[in-house]
């Protein structure tokens, strides 16, 4: 393969910091197209011994391996384990570091969209003691609440040139015109399109795979609209709904922005509703129990005290999701809403995100 000056220089960038034993990670970060994915790949061919491809969701990481990262998986799945259920058999599996896990047997551990990941996993994943490449795209959004433990630093190498092959791709030249300040007309660009909302048919909603929004107010409510659509009129979920954990609890496997298939109902009371989980694009994951107050369906969570939610699971409906919330996933076809008016100095980076968010074909509305 022919590499760019700018990647030419990145590759021995890397090699050279694998040379030294002292220095456990690197940060290669890149905008879209300009080959961060495809030089980690090139890189992981000449290491001698394992590589483990990691990303903070199941879908990301479904990502890596349509890009040829042969096992991809979640960080989560790579260094944890399961321990048997809790004191109560509600609880399910809980999860402990594995040290004889993907993690534990790699020289070199490649990550994607490392902006998600947060101090503790982040320490987590640095005491299995391989070389750690860190791949991420400074375009985006600042991370997620708690996200960040990668990104605190500068990159020891930036790619900025998006290479030929990937200007083909319609959400790269999208995404790089809006970068560079350019606005995006209505109109065509191959699969992908920019239309207004008054062509945008109802059916044409339900057939993407996410859609994305701005807004928690418009999230509420197209959640509530979509699951209309789907027959779901009580508030409270059914079996089949599509859920996203908002919250963090590294013991059982939850973590913010994963999305979820409700696979049992076990119970709802006048405070929650308890359920078991499936995660979406994790194969072979058992279920997760979950115990979730039914404010965060069909009420308002954050006027319940925090010393009370925290007893809880946190999740909401999943079919509209904000793109703050959708940083670090992709899915193949996207429908954006397009709220980055909401955003003021960050716009550009909140549709550059939002575009990103799609591996085939986005449909933006405004």
């Amino acid at each position: 393969m022919r590499w760019s000056p700018q990647q030419e220089d990145a590759l021995a960038a890397v090699s050279d910091w694998l040379r030294r034993p002292r220095d456990q990670v690197f940060r290669l970060f890149g905008y879209a197209g300009t080959g961060k994915t495809t030089l980690a790949r090139h890189l992981a061919e000449d290491i001698d011994g394992d590589v483990a491809f990691g990303a903070y969701t199941g879908k990301a990481a479904l990502v890596m391996r349509s890009r040829g990262c042969e096992g991809a998986s979640t960080i989560h799945s790579m260094i944890y384990r399961p321990r048997g259920g809790g004191s109560d058999e509600d609880d399910g599996p809980s999860f402990a570091l594995n040290r004889d896990g993907a993690a534990a047997k790699a020289e070199l551990i490649v990550i994607d969209e490392c902006s998600m990941v947060d101090e503790e996993l982040g320490r987590d994943l640095l005491s299995f003691g391989a070389k750690v490449l860190v791949l991420g795209d400074p375009a985006q959004l600042p991370p997620v609440k708690g996200g960040g433990f990668f990104t605190e630093a500068g990159p020891d190498a930036m790619l900025t040139e998006v290479h030929r092959q990937a200007v083909d791709d319609p959400i790269i030249r999208m995404s790089l015109a809006v970068r560079e300040g350019r606005e995006l007309e209505l109109g065509q660009y191959g699969e992908s399109r920019i239309v207004s909302r008054r062509e945008i048919a109802t059916e044409e909603v339900l057939a993407v795979d996410q859609v994305l929004v701005g807004m928690n107010r418009t999230r509420r409510l197209y959640n509530g609209r979509l699951r209309e659509l789907k027959g779901l009129i009580d508030p409270m979920p059914a079996v089949g709904d599509k859920l996203v954990c908002l919250r963090n609890d590294k013991t059982k496997g939850l973590f913010n922005g994963g999305t979820w298939t409700v696979s049992r109902l076990k119970g709802t009371d006048a405070t929650k509703v308890k359920m078991d989980l499936a995660p979406e694009d994790e194969g072979g994951r058992r279920t997760v129990s979950v115990a979730v107050m039914r404010a965060f369906f069909e009420g308002d969570p954050e006027a319940i005290p925090y010393a009370m939610r925290r007893r809880f699971d946190e999740f909401d409906y999943g079919y509209a999701l904000t793109v703050h919330k959708a940083q670090g996933s992709q899915w193949d076809d996207v429908m954006l809403f397009d709220e980055s008016f909401a955003f003021r100095e960050h716009r550009d980076r909140w549709l550059y995100t939002g575009l990103t968010r799609a591996a085939k074909r986005v449909t933006v509305v405004r």
